[in-house]
């Protein structure tokens, strides 16, 4: 009798444990899908529809790609493995290179965890007039964001920067394929790419992957240097990932524009700078390759302990951040504008020839970004004290060489990044416009020669804040004192903006 009771209890429990696990799961997924929607509504912000794309149907979609198969086919042959064995690579390598965007992590986890990080360590400045070029892109185009590459932690800035506007999604190099970066990069929709890796059949399954999420609108934010600058200037562009999606307009029933937008990134202090210039003396490409996933490691413990440094700071102190950090976007460009004014032919060119035209084209978007670098206090102070030449400057004398060169750079139209610490200045010179009319213009512009020397006096006072915590530049005496022994960091910034000052 006994049994007979104890198989009932069983039953029921299993039943009940059944439907009971099938209503949690169907309760999980629809509290997703709300706060999903929820973060969507919140930020007000476009998602590309294919991101939400289940891994199983992506990877379907590549492998019905006929090239891939006969690439298979050759990696087979020359390896003399069975088809089934090159199968299973062909699958490693999709698994490997998709991420698994999901709106929570990005929104939820991703966006409050980068403003927090962020503004804990840096002044971030964002300009929202510089938004203008980025809200006048039209729907029915694919847009590509291309950046210079000044540190790793310019993936989490520019998603930051463009959260109210689109989620983004990065091609990550091998640097960042550690625990938990790659689950965290993943989540983001991120997809990984294996740089200085030549095998053709990995790159055929890249390319049409690349295709494939482009094809299908998902915007994408593309570094194309290659890896980061170790002397601070903008490196040659790598034209890989650019020919792959340009090639999508070889496909007839791909309509599309594809847009550009060029894209400027720059920091008072950038936290791997002292890795990247011991690097400039060169490392052979396997040990280069070890240098970055172990910088990649650096920085997962370096941000927590520069926030818990500054979270005690302000605490007790106020925050001492790293200077200012920006973005700036250029107009986007049209690349079936540029093909029609450059090489309407291009698709019927030999791949040598068609490469470089592409290059040009890759060179001509760098430049663009180059035009618009955000000039922060720290490069500007550098740049005007390596002009100066001398090690201890009289600071009335550094002050007019500053403000020399942020005339110059006004003329050029740089863009000179002022944050919080400008506010009052910044409403002295709005409440100064606006009564411009009714004064004479010799009082006007005394005036605004006031202001303008009392912004310089900020940010040549900031730069050598953020330089002295270092012990390369500080005050003593009426003079900013360089310490020799570390003149090269200030190089290492300068170059940064030296471009704007050599080109006319």
């Amino acid at each position: 009798m006994w049994e007979k009771t104890a198989l009932i209890i069983l039953v029921g429990f299993l039943l009940f444990y059944f439907v009971f696990r099938k209503k949690l799961k169907k309760y999980g997924q629809n509290l997703v899908k709300k706060s999903s929607i929820k973060a969507i509504r919140r930020f007000r912000v476009r998602v590309d529809r294919f991101k939400l794309t289940r891994k199983k149907y992506i990877k379907f979609q590549l492998l019905k790609e006929a090239e891939i198969w006969e690439e298979m086919d050759k990696y087979a042959e020359e390896n003399n493995i069975t088809r089934e064995e090159a199968l299973d690579r062909v699958e490693g390598y999709i698994d490997e290179i998709l991420p698994f965007f999901n709106v929570l992590s990005y929104y939820k986890f991703g966006y409050a965890s980068s403003k927090f990080l962020l503004n804990l360590i840096y002044n971030v400045v964002i300009d929202k007039e510089n938004f203008k070029a980025i809200s006048k892109i039209p729907k029915n185009t694919v847009v590509i964001y291309i950046m210079n590459h000044r540190s790793n932690v310019d993936y989490i800035l520019v998603a930051y920067m463009l959260a109210e506007h689109i989620a983004l999604s990065y091609a990550v190099g091998e640097w960042a394929r550690v625990w938990p970066l790659e689950y965290i990069f993943k989540s983001f929709g991120s997809y990984f790419i294996r740089r200085r890796y030549r095998e053709p059949l990995y790159h055929k399954v890249l390319e049409k992957y690349i295709q494939l999420i482009s094809k299908n609108g998902i915007t994408q934010g593309i570094f194309i240097e290659g890896g980061l600058s170790r002397d601070g200037r903008i490196r040659d562009t790598k034209v890989g990932l650019l020919d792959y999606i340009i090639k999508i307009k070889n496909d007839p029933d791909f309509t599309k524009d594809l847009l550009f937008v060029p894209t400027a990134i720059n920091y008072d202090r950038v936290l791997e700078d002292m890795n990247l210039i011991k690097e400039i003396g060169g490392a052979d490409p396997e040990k280069r390759g070890m240098k970055k996933v172990f910088s990649g490691l650096k920085l997962i413990v370096k941000i927590p302990r520069v926030v818990i440094r500054n979270g005690f700071f302000y605490i007790f102190k106020g925050v001492r951040k790293y200077g200012y950090t920006s973005v700036a976007f250029g107009t986007p460009i049209s690349l079936d504008r540029y093909l029609e004014q450059n090489c309407s032919e291009i698709f019927t060119l030999p791949r040598k020839e068609r490469l470089s035209k592409i290059k040009n084209f890759a060179d001509y978007i760098l430049e663009r970004v180059a035009e618009i670098i955000p000039i922060t206090p720290v490069p500007l102070l550098a740049y005007a004290v390596l002009q100066d030449g001398r090690n201890k400057i009289p600071e009335s004398d550094l002050l007019q060489s500053m403000t020399d060169l942020k005339k110059e750079l006004i003329q050029k139209d740089a863009r000179i990044v002022m944050g919080n610490d400008f506010l009052d200045l910044m409403k002295e010179k709005q409440k100064l416009k606006d009564v411009e009319e009714d004064r004479t213009m010799e009082l006007v512009n005394f005036e605004y020669g006031i202001i303008e020397i009392q912004e310089m006096q900020k940010s040549m006072d900031l730069a050598i804040e953020v330089l002295s915590l270092r012990k390369i530049v500080y005050k003593k005496k009426g003079e900013v004192r360089i310490n020799p022994e570390r003149k090269h960091v200030l190089d290492y910034y300068s170059n940064s903006i030296a471009h704007l000052f050599e080109t006319i």
